[in-house]
């Protein structure tokens, strides 16, 4: 998991209800407004993020993580193992493409910057399909 810079997401690009087409930023990532419990959270398409991944702020935002939580979970990173605690997200949302019930990782203070949509939500859609700078999500 690599530590992504947390910039806004374009819009995607054609919508439908459970279908998204989203369009590369300048640099070739794919970057997405996603909602958690209705709440919006930025985030980076990464295929090789085995989940969805949040930074200890993201975490304490979205009310998934408290001061008194333990982080015993070891997982591995771009920037070596780090703590984690594993949560399960009730409803995750990239435009109309929502999925329920994925298990994510919030990591340890500092250990990230920004969220990764990882693949326990973009395994469990339909069809994933990237062409050039466009990739479709499909439920």
């Amino acid at each position: 998991m690599a530590a992504p810079v947390n910039r806004p997401a374009p819009k995607p690009e054609q919508q439908t209800p459970g279908r998204v087409v989203l369009r590369a930023d300048p640099d070739g990532h794919f970057r997405v407004d996603a909602t958690i419990g209705g709440r919006r959270a930025p985030m980076l398409v990464d295929t090789g993020a085995t989940v969805v991944a949040l930074s200890y702020e993201n975490g304490r935002d979205l009310g998934l993580i408290s001061g008194a939580d333990r982080f015993d979970l070891r997982v591995s990173t771009a920037n070596g193992t780090v703590g984690a605690k594993r949560v399960v997200l009730r409803d995750l949302r990239v435009g109309s493409v929502q999925i329920q019930d994925v298990t994510a990782v919030v990591l340890s203070e500092g250990a990230m910057d920004g969220a990764l949509l990882g693949m326990s939500f973009l395994g469990r859609l339909r069809r994933m399909e990237t062409s050039g700078d466009r990739m479709v999500l499909e439920r």
